[in-house]
């Protein structure tokens, strides 16, 4: 091939290049501030060491037995976790329990890390390995009552808490005595182990967790059941937000609920109850579809939210033992691209949580947030309804010679007549900053062109010496 010949394949193949468009390598953005929390049931996640799953005989054939997930397991998936934007991974307890509980929860020793998960080591090296990715553990510390403590009570359990603790007794954390000595079993278990927080299932009402928890851990409350409350959390769940969400998001053109306080852990379902992705299932809507639209609005929110494992797999269940199936890592990877991307740009923009947010108008269906911060202002425009939407901002709300660019989708929108038309197509969230208003990108214009230009002088060339080449003969 002639030299002019390799001239112009090369430039074509450079073109793209100075667009600044393409063929560059994916950037690795800073974790946000506020936790995005990836839980998970340790037994139910990876088995990575069989070694400690010589009791586990026959398992496979009951759901409710352990199936051999393990420490060593969450730690060869660290990366796969991150990947999707989760900064903190919260894990089920840990403690030495009975042989045939694979939740955790029927705890026989509370100063001891059980084996068949991997032990004391195989744990250590799990948090080692997450704080060296700059991550976050919680631990679940459950309430079950052990002879060491002072007074046992009955919880306050939903039905599928009844269907695994059956008649176990709890402990009573409105006793002084008993506040005491969990208190010591939490700092104790803090200090040894470095976790950075500790959770509980709560199934006792009116309980204040200054009285049991030591001062400057990270605690955060789950409540599986309406009508429990609790006080002085660091962060607090409430089944009313948990079922708000299910409800909303199960199916379109439904009543989106707003963010509430920054400290509110948002989630859509727990250990301990049904799977949002059955409650999407029951609607005949498309799970897949259903759990973008639910973790992008998760996204926007200033403060911690937080995704049980499967969810990424559309995990389907109603009973205790497929709420919380093994996982299944060779599935549809579908919706895991989608977090990684939507990560990804909530990471890139993360300026947008350093303001104020406040709803504008919308119709019932979607929700439409506004972010005010002193750099760039944000929209997240979220339609949740069964059509195409046309949202319409008026011009004198936003700066003069502005432009809205989608960051997810990608859709830019200019102004017109003094107004700003925001269309989104059904079931699709889109996130926009508000940058100053430009024309067209002359460098990929002008690479464009090129690549068009040169391909047809090519073609032309080498139609050319085809034909000398023919003469000659």
């Amino acid at each position: 091939m002639k030299k002019w010949t390799k001239l112009v394949l090369s430039v074509m193949l450079m073109a793209p290049i100075f667009s600044g468009y393409v063929f560059a390598e994916e950037e690795e953005y800073e974790d946000v501030k506020y936790p995005r929390i990836y839980s998970l049931v340790v037994d139910r996640f990876m088995n990575g060491n069989n070694e400690n799953n010589k009791m586990i005989k026959n398992n496979d054939k009951s759901n409710d037995l352990p199936l051999g997930g393990d420490f060593q397991g969450i730690s060869s998936k660290l990366e796969y976790i991150h990947d999707m934007g989760f900064n903190t991974i919260h894990i089920s307890p840990v403690f030495e329990h009975d042989k045939n509980d694979f939740l955790g929860y029927k705890v026989k020793n509370y100063d001891g890390i059980d084996k068949v998960l991997g032990g004391e080591k195989a744990f250590k090296s799990l948090i080692d390995k997450i704080h060296q990715k700059d991550m976050e553990i919680v631990v679940d510390m459950p309430v079950t009552y052990t002879s060491e403590f002072n007074k046992s009570i009955d919880g306050d359990l939903n039905n599928i808490q009844k269907s695994y603790f059956k008649d176990d007794k709890f402990i009573d954390l409105k006793d002084p005595e008993n506040q005491g000595l969990y208190k010591a079993k939490v700092e104790s278990f803090v200090e040894e182990y470095q976790v950075d927080g500790v959770s509980m299932n709560i199934v006792q009402d009116g309980i204040d967790a200054e009285e049991f928890i030591p001062e400057g851990v990270e605690s955060y409350g789950i409540i599986n059941k309406d009508g429990i409350k609790a006080n002085n959390f660091t962060h607090l769940s409430s089944n009313n937000m948990r079922t708000s969400l299910q409800d909303a998001f199960k199916n379109v053109n439904t009543d989106i609920p707003t963010y509430n306080k920054s400290n509110e852990v948002l989630m859509a379902d727990t250990w301990f109850t049904e799977r949002f992705t059955k409650h999407a299932a029951d609607e005949n809507m498309f799970p897949g579809t259903r759990i973008k639209q639910l973790m992008t609005y998760m996204w926007g929110y200033k403060g911690p939210i937080m995704m049980n494992y499967g969810t990424e797999i559309a995990a389907n269940g109603s009973k205790i033992e497929t709420i919380n199936q093994l996982q299944n890592f060779r599935t549809d990877k579908e919706v895991v691209e989608y977090l990684e991307k939507v990560s990804n740009t909530f990471k890139q923009y993360q300026e947008l949580f350093e303001g104020t947010v406040k709803v504008l108008p919308h119709d019932k269906g979607t929700m439409l947030y506004y972010y005010d911060t002193n750099t760039i202002d944000y929209i997240l425009n979220v339609n949740d309804s069964s059509k195409s939407k046309k949202v319409t901002i008026s011009g004198e709300d936003i700066e003069k010679n502005k432009m809205l660019s989608g960051l997810i989708v990608g859709d830019n929108i200019k102004k017109k007549n003094n107004e700003y038309n925001l269309i989104t197509d059904r079931e699709e969230t889109e996130l926009y900053a508000i940058i100053k208003e430009r024309g067209l990108n002359n460098t990929y214009f002008v690479a464009a062109i090129m690549v068009v230009v040169l391909f047809g002088l090519f073609i032309y060339l080498v139609s050319r010496k085809s034909k000398k080449q023919k003469m000659n003969k």
